[in-house]
């Protein structure tokens, strides 16, 4: 088994130290894990997010504290290789007018695996409890559900990302305002993102913290996946969005399970860890 989603302490909303999370998952069985720091690079966001967390204080992001990161994953690979594999990586935010912005970055920090995700939706965090009322209650569903399409769309066209993840996400705090119509909304406008990611070789992950959240189904919802199936979508990764040791491998047996009853394709890493298990 894997987890290829989990935020150690150096991620802004995260305290769990890494060696922690390393001992859960050999506790818990897993073959593989990848650390994936969230890495915002938004310049209209920059006081909220521009940082990274090192020796447990939040500092401006900057090389020496990314190395500092990748340094200290590296470390803990060669301490526990004979126990568990052990992969560096990023979760980065994504946004158009920032693309150069996340280019760079990715040639200066090369890493084993990086998602994209999409955290913001007209600047505002909608992956933030703290910001979403705000912005759910001025702006109508047609227009939430449309701009967060299209932002994906642009995600995964950008070439920057092979893998896109919690593809449904939004529904993280947009279900308490919107109902069962974003549901709808969703189920209406996110297949014909599929098709589109399809043609161009992206592939999705399936994260299984949507339970955590008090959903029935993880992201995406069983309905996506099996569209995913039909449009030729690869499942790249499971993972479990940890931000505590003790979410290390939350319910990742169930997603893997779910790939095998539906008969998804699955990608790399995912394929690669699946392969060394046999």
């Amino acid at each position: 088994m894997m987890d290829f989603h989990i935020h150690p302490n150096f991620s802004i909303d995260s305290h769990a130290e890494p060696e922690d999370m390393v001992r859960a998952a050999i506790d818990r069985g897993l073959r593989a894990i990848c650390f994936t720091t969230h890495i915002d690079l938004n310049p209209k966001r920059e006081a909220l997010d521009y940082f990274i967390r090192r020796n447990g204080v939040l500092e401006w992001l900057s090389d020496e504290a990314i190395d500092k990161y990748l340094a200290d994953i590296r470390a803990l690979k060669q301490r526990y290789k004979r126990q568990i594999d052990i992969w560096e990586g990023f979760e980065l935010s994504y946004g158009r007018h920032f693309e150069d912005r996340i280019r760079c970055f990715l040639e200066k920090h090369p890493s084993d695996f990086v998602l994209g995700a999409i955290h913001c939706v007209d600047n505002s965090a909608v992956t933030s409890k703290s910001e979403v009322a705000g912005y759910f209650r001025s702006t109508s569903i047609v227009d939430v559900v449309s701009c967060y399409c299209r932002m994906t769309l642009e995600l995964a066209r950008s070439g920057l990302f092979t893998t896109v993840a919690h593809i449904d996400g939004i529904k993280k705090y947009a279900r308490p305002f919107f109902g069962d119509a974003l549901e709808r909304e969703l189920a209406v406008r996110l297949p014909d993102i599929l098709d589109e990611m399809a043609e161009v070789s992206v592939g999705i992950e399936i994260n299984t913290s949507a339970l955590r959240k008090g959903h029935s189904e993880f992201y995406p919802s069983r309905r996506l996946l099996e569209h995913a199936k039909r449009a030729g979508i690869t499942i790249n990764s499971v993972g479990s969005d940890a931000h505590k040791a003790c979410e290390v491998g939350f319910e990742i047996e169930s997603a893997l399970a779910l790939i095998d009853e539906i008969g998804l394709k699955t990608g790399e890493p995912l394929s690669r860890i699946k392969n060394m298990e046999c």
